[in-house]
């Protein structure tokens, strides 16, 4: 009987000490960042007026960008002008049909945001928005 008692405990301990490090584990090693909210930094660029390619439209909307590095809207606003230019470069190009479905808009989004991080030489660019958006 003392062997079974042994053997009993033994077992227990065991399987307390394996619940103790996969509890361990589970909120320390493999708990995911993303239940973690992720701190974002929205910067106003301002409005901007472009003609459109090939028609006599224009396109005009307040552009923000979101970021998750608060050290990018001082960086932006530093390189403001270079910014705006590329963007209104961007907008040149495009015609009335490329701004009027939600692919073609968002297509122009993910150039801007790709340009951006490219200008400003990092990757927390995460998302821009149109304000106010208008064609005529």
């Amino acid at each position: 009987m003392g062997m079974k008692k042994i053997i009993l405990f033994a077992l227990i301990g065991v399987i307390l000490a394996g619940g103790v490090i996969a509890g361990v584990l589970y909120f320390t090693v493999f708990r995911s960042t993303a239940d973690k909210p992720i701190k974002t930094y929205e910067h106003n660029l301002g409005d901007f007026t472009a003609n459109l390619s090939s028609t006599k439209n224009f396109f005009r909307s307040t552009i923000v960008v979101e970021t998750t590095n608060d050290d990018m809207i001082v960086e932006m606003k530093k390189k403001n002008a270079v910014i705006r230019d590329q963007i209104i470069k961007i907008m040149l190009g495009k015609k009335t049909d490329d701004l009027l479905s939600p692919e073609g808009l968002s297509k122009i989004q993910e150039e801007i945001k790709s340009n951006l991080s490219s200008i400003l030489d990092t990757d927390s660019i995460t998302n821009v928005f149109f304000i106010d958006y208008i064609i005529q």
